[in-house]
């Protein structure tokens, strides 16, 4: 907007009125001069050597913003002077130190400043703090609404306040209000409250510019809630409207703002805008519309030198957008003597930030550039073939702006309705701009390939197959492929009647040829057979590609193409793949096999099939259109998402808008709803729209305001967006402004969230800061975890950087006194019960934590290292398992420091137990030492040992460790390809020693010793042996040698033993009385008895481990071994084990032989060789076995029908078999095999052997009884 020369402008007075407050030293307190206070037409009185200022409170002199020199300073309004501190020096008037410097009444007058007085000046009291008040008397309470005399509210006030307040004589029509009292906020609050205890409720218009609206209002309304609680007094902001959106870069343009409070919140309030409104003045930062975009290259210039031209002279910043080479409104073309006409640009404009009238200069230069390039740029058409224009501009081309810098012209490449390239650009320049174009587009080698022609007789027609096989083949990205692979483009033009010839475009006309045999293929590879249609709704092309699409790749192996939104009327095509995966098909290259024709159309028809059966369950599609005002589409836009989530509908309709026609268009049923609901929705806004004027306004806890607006104004945003209610939260009070339902639901959520903050309490942790990481857990995780659990609040303390983001961030809390939280702190918010919960948690974790949080810091030597992490962390994670502490060791980076620390974490005794460990480890890494000695490689053998026995006595004798690692490490011998005697050894100093003392020791043994041999019979060598080499050893072990026998076969008769000579001739003197020829004693044993007195070869057993007595029978034949009875169960005699085994039970095999009567005769001889005796020890031996043989003459085999019945016989520890031994005085042989079909033997006398099988039998029956028992108590 403009203003006229006859009557000057809102803005023009505005600027005028601030441009004559200029503010001077005299408005300062002075440090030496303390002044008193008179009427307001006395000069200050001052000493008399200084020369008197100027009046500082003549409105001639010194005019204020909002008043004129000619008014009378008889109508005072209410005024901030200067705060003077205790040390008289000037506090300032800003707004953030306290409270405005200057107010103006409600009628604009001109307000006076406090003049000098005559009263000699004050005595300054440290630490004390003093302000002053000028009031109109007009704008005080009356002497009935005070219901008391003035200076009784006064005392009264003083009497519950800290700072002091005082109203000492003034003007007639002004009072002056004086506070004194600590320095700091309360002082001020204290002045504050009184004026608004004895001052009248004032309403004030003042104006600013438009442009300052935003920035008066803030994000989501932070910045006008902090001035109105943090001042007291309501600010009203007209609200927005097309036609400020017209004027916002208009700087003329003005808004009123009306403040309503008391004088001293009105002025407060006014002050603080003002201040927003010079600090924004300065810098703006504004659009440039009106200008095509096709001449943004031309404005900038060359290498943007026009731009920085600009930039420098003006200091502000242009910024220019980029040439684009599409447009949506191209420039026209014009007849043979016409201009072209260029549109301007709809976004993308030209952006201009800096001084304010700085930019106003540039845009206008700006605009006078355009106007004159309107008359100068000319519009050259070239055209070209469409599948050429991607090499001109573009990936495939080159850029805009070297498009500009070569030729100084602009392109704008064609659109669908228009196929000429148009070239912008001084008549002088197009020539060169054509020049380029026609280069960049012409350079490329183009081939078309038509496709059709390779199925001619497909039933749909050639060419509308061959756009089927293009869809398909760029869905699955094979164009792509081939692309990539031979550098070709590819352009796939349609026509109404099917596919156009391929175009193929590449710098290589080989890459071509090798592009179209790739192409070639796979057309051939798809023939008519291999693809089906399938016309649908363009409505559920959506739903096919998400839901039905896989469904029938998996089920029929056919692909579905569903067309793109650019290409709605295209058909779904059904391709046929087969049942190979997905993921690792391969496009077919070649012509189906004939006998696979029929499986691809048996798939189609049936894929076909399902598509019909599926979309004959939905409805059909419909459309239909309502009107609706814009100014409800985005509500209306929320709702129905919010009713459509809500319902129960498979699929959704869409809606879309032209104007205030809005188009619902889905499912028949769907539509018919939701057109009701959008319908029921308008009406209830427009009735709503007619109650938006009820008011209701409620108490609200002041102290709960903040969580009622919530950080930034989120809550109360979300408040307002859930009830459609406008929600204004002030002094205790909530005010709800809307239709009176929805602020009646809005005044009971509030109502009982104040209830339920009524209940929240407010614990204060004291927590060492070294625990809070912990506490809080990654990225919030553990304190998240608490609060969503226990609905509380938890708040570490921030960091200097968070605070003072956050409090940036929060508009809500502005204006209000925020409890600086320590270090240490923690605070939980919330109800009581959750709060008294989440508090007991986090101390118990707390303490958990300081359980497990003792320390300790291990320094070893870098190069230690590998040995204390082991192959892939194998030992360092068994000592942590071990002892349950963390144990953080460092990377072995390579620097230049020699130690390094390992730091380990837990309780008291994980730490105490991992650094024993470490430090062991530590100690003897530190003393270990290595040392290498000689030794003949014939000793190896022998120091190593028969499973390295010897070389691990060694090490444990010596004090280090059998375990296998640790040993091979301690001791190593040179690899037997390897040459060399040298045998290493590691470990500590006292260890090391002892074993190279040992192998020394041993080695010396070694080279001492003497090898004779003794010729033994090769017949006697299995004596020397033993059975299992247990003799041999015996002889080696006492008498310290070696002896070695030769291998069996080898026919050799030389026993060589090896050791110290006394040693050896001892040795010698065994072997040779262990093969001295014995005198054998033969003892003959009836062949029939000979098993029952073997006893299963016990008796032999028993003789060489008791007596050292060899058995022999002198080359005698064994009689044969008594068989047990064949097993019965084959031919049927036992019941089944599946029969009832109650019932089973008394059946069984049962065969009793008599031993006396066996069909052997006659004796076999024992031949008995040993020392003479031992020898009549055993045959003393062998004749009681024989007796007992002879009184037990009997055998009885008895079978049982289930082998799982035998383990009744043997009871728990063999106890029932042992007993029944001792009752029947036989013996009992239970066969370990059961499942064999093995017979239990009983050895005794005929009554005996009776007497056992009934006591056999009886203990089955009682186990198999015990059985049944169990189980019919688990039953």
């Amino acid at each position: 907007m403009s203003a006229s020369t006859s009557e000057p402008s809102a803005a023009s007075l505005l600027r005028e009125q601030h441009a004559s407050h200029r503010a001077t030293v005299e408005d300062a307190a002075d440090d030496d001069l303390q002044a008193g206070t008179s009427s307001p037409s006395q000069p200050a009185a001052k000493p008399a050597s200084s020369q008197a200022p100027p009046p500082t409170d003549s409105l001639e002199l010194f005019p204020e913003l909002g008043g004129s020199a000619g008014k009378s300073p008889a109508n005072l309004a209410p005024v901030w002077p200067v705060k003077a501190g205790a040390n008289g020096r000037s506090n300032g008037a800003s707004p953030a130190a306290g409270t405005p410097d200057v107010s103006a009444p409600p009628s604009g007058a001109a307000t006076p400043r406090l003049g000098a007085s005559a009263n000699p000046p004050k005595l300054s009291i440290p630490n004390q703090y003093s302000e002053s008040f000028l009031i109109n008397k007009n704008e005080i309470r009356s002497r009935t609404e005070l219901k008391r005399p003035l200076a009784d509210v006064v005392r009264d006030f003083n009497r519950k306040s800290r700072a002091q307040i005082k109203v000492p004589p003034h003007a007639d029509d002004v009072l002056r209000i004086e506070v004194t009292g600590p320095k700091g906020e309360a002082t001020t609050k204290a002045l504050r409250d009184f004026v608004s205890l004895i001052g009248t409720k004032a309403k004030q218009d003042h104006f600013i510019p438009r442009w300052a609206r935003p920035h008066i209002i803030g994000k989501g309304g932070a910045v006008i809630k902090a001035i109105e609680e943090k001042t007291g007094a309501r600010v009203h902001v007209p609200k927005d409207d097309a036609q400020a959106a017209a004027d916002q870069d208009d700087d003329e343009a003005v808004i009123k703002v009306v403040f309503e409070g008391n004088s001293q919140q009105v002025a407060y309030a006014r002050d603080i805008v003002d201040n927003i409104v010079n600090e924004r003045a300065g810098d703006v930062e504004v659009p440039v519309k009106g200008i095509p975009a096709e001449f943004y290259p031309f404005i900038a210039g060359p290498n943007n030198s026009f731009l920085n031209a600009l930039e420098q002279e003006k200091d502000i910043r242009i910024r220019v957008p980029p040439a684009q080479p599409f447009s949506a409104t191209p420039p026209v073309v014009p007849g043979p003597q016409g201009r072209p006409v260029f549109t301007p640009a709809e976004s993308s404009f030209i952006q201009l930030a800096g001084d304010r009238h700085a930019v106003r200069e540039v845009r206008e230069r700006l605009e006078q550039r355009a106007a004159e390039l309107r008359n100068q740029l000319v519009v050259e058409p070239v055209n070209i073939q469409p599948g050429r224009h991607q090499f001109i501009i573009g990936e495939r081309g080159i850029s805009m702006q070297q498009f500009f810098d070569e030729t100084r012209c602009t392109i704008v490449l064609p659109t669908e309705e228009d196929d000429d390239v148009k070239i912008v650009g001084f008549a002088e320049d197009t020539g060169l701009g054509v020049e380029k174009t026609v280069a960049l587009a012409m350079d490329m080698q183009c081939s078309n390939m038509d496709i059709s022609r390779f199925h001619r007789q497909a039933p749909v027609g050639a060419a509308v197959h061959a756009r089927h096989v293009t869809r398909y083949l760029q869905d699955k990205g094979e164009l792509e492929r081939i692309a990539k692979s031979y550098n070709v483009h590819f352009n796939t033009p349609f026509s109404e009647q099917g596919a156009l010839p391929l175009e193929l475009y590449s710098r290589d006309g080989k890459s071509i040829v090798k592009a179209q045999a790739e192409v070639r293929a796979l057309v051939d590879g798809h023939p008519p057979a291999r693809i089906a249609t399938y016309a649908v709704d363009p409505f559920y092309h959506p739903y096919i590609r998400k839901e039905v699409s896989p469904h029938v790749r998996q089920t029929y192996g056919v692909h579905l193409v569903v067309p793109e939104p650019s290409e709605p009327r295209a058909p779904v095509l059904l391709v046929y793949e087969g049942s190979s995966d997905p993921a690792s098909f391969q496009v077919a290259r070649e012509p189906p096999a004939k006998n696979a024709v029929g499986e691809m159309q048996k798939s189609l028809r049936e894929a076909r099939a399902y598509l019909d059966e599926l979309m004959s369950q939905r409805e059909p599609v419909a459309s239909n259109q309502i009107e609706v005002p814009i100014k409800y589409h985005s509500r209306l836009q929320k709702h129905v998402k919010k009713e459509q989530d809500n319902a129960a509908h498979p699929i959704r309709a869409r809606m879309s808008n032209t104007g205030e026609t809005v188009y619902i268009r889905g499912p028949a049923s769907v539509v018919e709803w939701l057109t009701a609901k959008c319908l029921e929705f308008v009406e209830q806004e427009k009735r709503d729209e007619k109650e938006r004027d009820f008011t209701l306004e409620f108490d609200f806890p002041q102290r709960f305001a903040n969580h009622l607006i919530g950080k930034g104004g989120s809550h109360i945003r979300e408040l307002r967006e859930k009830f459609d209610v406008d929600i204004q939260v002030n002094d205790g009070k909530v005010q709800l402004k809307g239709p009176q339902a929805k602020a009646q639901a809005a005044k009971a959520h509030i109502t009982a969230l104040a209830r339920q903050l009524e209940d929240e309490v407010t614990h204060v942790l004291k927590i060492d800061p070294k625990f809070h990481r912990e506490l809080i857990g990654a990225q919030g995780s553990q304190i998240i975890k608490l609060q969503n659990r226990y609905k509380v609040l938890i708040f570490f303390p921030r960091n200097q950087k968070g605070a003072k983001d956050d409090d940036s961030a929060s508009g809500s809390d502005a204006g209000k006194p925020r409890r600086q939280q320590a270090p240490d702190e923690v605070i939980v918010r919330g109800p009581k019960r959750g709060a008294d919960e989440a508090r007991d948690e986090i101390l118990s974790l707390l303490q958990y934590l300081k359980d497990t949080s003792h320390t300790a810091t291990v320094t070893v030597q870098k190069k230690q290292l590998p040995s204390l992490i082991g192959s892939g962390g194998a030992a360092l994670e068994q000592l942590r398992q071990s002892t349950g502490a963390r144990i953080d060791v460092p990377a072995p980076k390579e620097s230049e420091e020699t130690h390094v620390d390992i730091h380990i974490k837990g309780t008291k005794a994980q730490v105490a137990a991992a650094k024993q460990i470490l430090e062991e480890k530590k100690a003897i890494f530190e003393d270990t030492v290595v040392r290498r000695i000689e030794v003949p490689r014939k000793y190896h053998k022998a120091l190593i040992g028969t499973g390295g026995a010897t070389l691990r006595d060694i090490v444990v004798k010596a004090g280090g460790s059998d375990e296998p690692r640790e040993l091979s490490r301690t001791i190593q011998f040179p690899k037997q390809d390897a040459d060399g005697d040298t045998i290493k050894v590691e470990g500590r100093t006292e260890i090391v020693n002892k074993i190279v003392a040992q192998i020394e020791a041993m080695v010396a043994e070694r080279e001492s010793q003497v090898t004779e041999s003794v010729d033994v019979p090769v017949e006697k060598h299995r004596t020397i042996v033993g059975r299992g080499g247990e003799t041999k050893r015996g002889i080696e072990t006492e008498f310290k040698v070696s002896v070695d026998v030769p291998r069996q076969g080898s026919n050799s008769t030389a026993v060589k033993i090896v050791g110290q000579p006394a040693d050896v001739e001892k040795a010698k003197a065994r072997i040779l009385d262990l093969v001295k020829e014995q005198e054998g004693e033969t003892l003959q044993v009836p062949r029939a008895l000979h098993h029952a007195v073997a006893n299963r070869g016990q008796i032999f057993r028993k003789l060489r481990s008791d007596f050292h007595v060899t058995v022999d029978h002198a080359g005698h034949a064994l009689p044969p071994k008594p068989a047990p009875p064949a097993s019965t169960r084959e031919n049927g005699a036992l019941p089944l084990i599946t029969d009832d085994a109650e019932a089973a039970a008394d059946l069984h095999s049962w065969k009793v032989v008599d031993n006396t009567s066996a069909a052997e005769e006659g004796d076999i001889p024992w031949v008995l060789r040993g020392s003479p005796e031992n020898v009549a020890k055993a045959k003393a031996a062998i004749q009681a076995a024989i007796e007992q043989a002879k009184q037990n003459p009997t055998t009885g085999y008895l079978v049982l029908p289930d082998p799982k019945t035998y383990r009744f016989v043997i009871g728990q520890g063999g106890s029932k078999v042992n007993a029944i031994r001792k009752q029947s005085d036989c013996r009992i042989t239970v066969p370990r095999e059961q499942s064999q079909d093995e017979a239990i033997e009983v050895v005794g006398t005929r009554e005996g052997v009776e007497k056992a099988k009934e006591l056999i039998l009886a203990a089955v029956r009682e186990g198999i009884a015990a059985r049944k028992e169990r189980d019919s108590e688990r039953e």
